[in-house]
């Protein structure tokens, strides 16, 4: 054992919980992992690539991606009103590693960047690594308040301040709080992004899973002067341990963004299994259902909490894998969190979800994990954890 102080950089002098970390043995409300019955059975996509693709999928592969899966892609997206070319789009490890490569080719430590509060609390991980300053815009039913955001943009110029470079949000299902943006809060984004020279991350991992409503078309199906990269995932719509995300923009943006990678260029083995699906059209049936099961998981939670947990006002999404709920005020959602695990249900606090201030009574789950029956036991347990903690208050 090395007897001297290893010199950690700043970024890992901090040795604590991570949101990856889970409790033995309790019924986990809180990971947005893939429904383990309904994983798709790709071993024949698997043994026909390693046979009839093995110089392909036995090599590194290309920088930005296979060709064949850079098309497939294209193809995909433009079903959403998304127009660009295989060269406008660049493959990588899953969503948050074409954030984290924007990033690395727009930021510098000290910058600042837009999102919401709350946001998705992974990818604000992966933004405090960068060394990025928050302006954390609030939101309401149609998502980021545009009005607010443009009045604080408005005040940075206005004070000579440095602007933010870039804006990342979730505006399908918004992770965590469900919400959908409006078409109109979508076209004030873009009007902002030219206005004050910023570019929009738009991250839409849960698009497809739709339970109710009409879509709003994609921020980039709007976006002519590209001011936007969209970022996708087969994560959520597939299975998530492919690790195959995209990101689409200029072409002088996401090649730069490939260069930047440090993994000479993600796995041609599940890019290939990716792209038979897609051209199968496995990828569009699985999608089908994921929406199906997703649909009874949300609505079995949402019965759950009305009888076990009616003190937490819950917001009903449309789509997506997540529910937000918010406990009166003065309870303590990092309190519940602690106490729920101590009967048996893992809950996310809202407080990982802030960027900044916590206002602390917020609490975050996931639905799509596990079985409705054993939804409906979390939640019942955790309207055990609730009530004991409020005795013991």
């Amino acid at each position: 054992m090395y007897a001297g102080k290893y010199r950690f950089s700043r970024r890992a002098e901090v040795l604590g919980k991570s949101v990856y970390d889970h409790a033995e043995g309790a019924i986990m409300l809180s990971v947005g992992s893939a429904y383990p019955p309904i994983l798709p059975d790709l071993s024949r996509e698997a043994s026909d690539s390693a046979k009839a693709y093995v110089a392909e999928v036995m090599q590194y592969g290309p920088l930005m991606g296979l060709a064949d899966l850079r098309e497939a892609i294209s193809d995909y997206v433009a079903a959403d009103g998304v127009k660009c070319t295989p060269n406008e789009v660049l493959i990588t490890n899953g969503a948050k590693h074409a954030t984290d490569l924007a990033c690395r080719v727009f930021t510098e430590p000290g910058d600042k960047i837009i999102v919401t509060a709350p946001t998705y609390m992974t990818t604000l991980q992966c933004l405090r690594s960068h060394g990025l300053t928050f302006v954390a815009i609030p939101q309401d039913k149609d998502g980021m308040r545009t009005d607010i955001l443009a009045a604080r943009l408005a005040t940075m110029r206005a004070n000579g301040d440095a602007l933010p470079k870039l804006l990342f949000d979730v505006p399908d299902f918004h992770n965590p709080t469900g919400i959908t943006m409006s078409l109109e809060r979508r076209k004030a984004l873009l009007a902002l992004a030219e206005e004050y020279d910023f570019v929009l991350i738009e991250d839409d991992p849960y698009r497809r899973i739709r339970f109710e409503g009409d879509p709003v078309p994609p921020i980039k199906s709007m976006d002519t002067n590209g001011r936007v990269i969209a970022v996708g995932t087969v994560s959520k719509i597939l299975a998530p341990g492919l690790r195959v995300g995209w990101a689409i923009g200029p072409n002088e943006i996401v090649r730069r963004m490939a260069m930047q990678k440090a993994d000479g260029g993600s796995c041609p083995f599940t890019q290939r299994l990716v792209v038979d699906a897609i051209r199968s059209n496995k990828l569009a049936e699985h999608i089908d259902l994921v929406t199906d099961h997703m649909r009874v998981h949300r609505d079995t939670m949402i019965d759950a909490l009305a009888e076990f947990l009616p003190d937490a006002q819950v917001r009903r999404p449309n789509g997506g894998y997540f529910l937000w709920a918010e406990l009166p005020e003065g309870v303590s959602g990092d309190a519940l969190a602690e106490k729920a695990v101590e009967h048996g249900v893992e809950i996310g606090s809202g407080r990982l979800c802030f960027p900044n201030e916590d206002p602390g009574n917020f609490i975050r789950f996931s639905y799509s994990y596990v079985d409705p029956n054993t939804i409906r036991e979390g939640i019942r347990r955790l309207g055990e954890a609730y009530r004991n903690m409020a005795i013991a208050a």
